[in-house]
């Protein structure tokens, strides 16, 4: 079934997001509405936070985990797939890489929390991207509105704030307007959010797509209530002693997709990742010893304890 706007069925994907936006200039409205928000500050307390090539899913029934969110997106997209009825939810931060495993993901663990034929619907909401001199967010948008048309079930997409609605321009350089959105997940609420905890074992996941690889892991067992982290491999990387000494400029200039547009905090993520390369150069042999995932519980006071 086509993906769905306002009721109708698009079509076959747009070529381009300004066609895309021509056809459908609703999209321009809503973007605005949502840009114009104060981007909030989301404390631990019932966070889980997506990081980039993740996605996790859960619903109200779940007494741990209230709000899902992700940020640090610059022409990474922002995807939240939520079922009305249910208010199962899911949210993932794709680059690129495994997009179309990752939306027939999304769909499968939305419909498996949801269960049985159930009143409501699906809706899709983007956010993510900006006039990049590349083309690297316009091609990423095109691909995920390409994915979820492909898709059997009925979607409706209700926000597409994505890289010409989501772009600003300051002193003549394009930047993103939102880098993080958040949901709540049992009002449905979609808001811009920065996060200050991020959870256990970033430098670890952050690792794996530093060193390419391209799943999209789902990184919550929504049946369990737990944070799943691996197992999994990564590549090492040539020179890594040398990597892990570079300046924060040379870091920033040539491992990043837009140098420019990075949050202040960039540098210190990448080196965290590069030195979880350098001293795990082999995870399987030095930290999923055991072949099983890293499995945390979201406590009281917002914090992650191994399980």
């Amino acid at each position: 079934m086509p993906l769905l706007i306002d009721e109708k069925p698009m079509g076959s994907a747009p070529k381009t997001v300004e066609e895309f936006v021509k056809k459908y200039p609703n999209f321009r409205e809503s973007s605005i509405m949502l840009c114009s928000q104060e981007s909030r500050l989301v404390g631990p307390d019932g966070l889980l936070y997506i990081g980039q090539r993740e996605m996790a899913a859960t619903s109200p029934s779940d007494d741990k985990i209230k709000i899902l969110g992700t940020d640090d997106a610059t022409t990474c997209h922002i995807v939240i797939l939520r079922h009305t009825g249910s208010c199962a939810t899911a949210v993932a931060h794709l680059d690129g890489c495994g997009t179309d495993k990752a939306v027939a993901r999304m769909i499968d663990i939305v419909k498996d929390l949801t269960g049985g034929k159930q009143w409501g619907r699906l809706e899709l909401h983007l956010a993510g991207g900006f006039k990049d001199e590349r083309g690297l967010s316009e091609d990423l948008s095109i691909k995920i509105l390409g994915a979820f048309n492909s898709a059997s079930e009925e979607i409706h997409l209700s926000t597409a704030c994505i890289t010409d609605l989501n772009n600003t321009t300051r002193k003549n350089i394009q930047w993103p307007m939102i880098y993080g959105l958040a949901i709540n997940v049992k009002t449905g609420e979609i808001f811009r959010a920065s996060f200050a905890d991020r959870g256990p074992d970033m430098s670890l996941r952050s690792a794996r797509h530093f060193t390419g690889e391209e799943e999209v892991l789902s990184i919550y067992d929504y049946k369990k209530q737990r944070m799943t982290i691996g197992p999994f491999l990564y590549s090492t990387m040539d020179e890594i002693d040398l990597l892990c000494r570079l300046p924060d400029q040379f870091i920033r200039q040539h491992l990043s997709t837009s140098p420019e547009q990075e949050p202040p905090h960039f540098e210190a993520g990448v080196r965290a990742a590069l030195v979880q390369i350098r001293d795990h150069p082999d995870p399987m042999k030095s930290i999923f010893t055991d072949g099983k995932p890293r499995m945390y519980t979201k406590q009281p006071d917002g914090s992650w304890a191994r399980a």
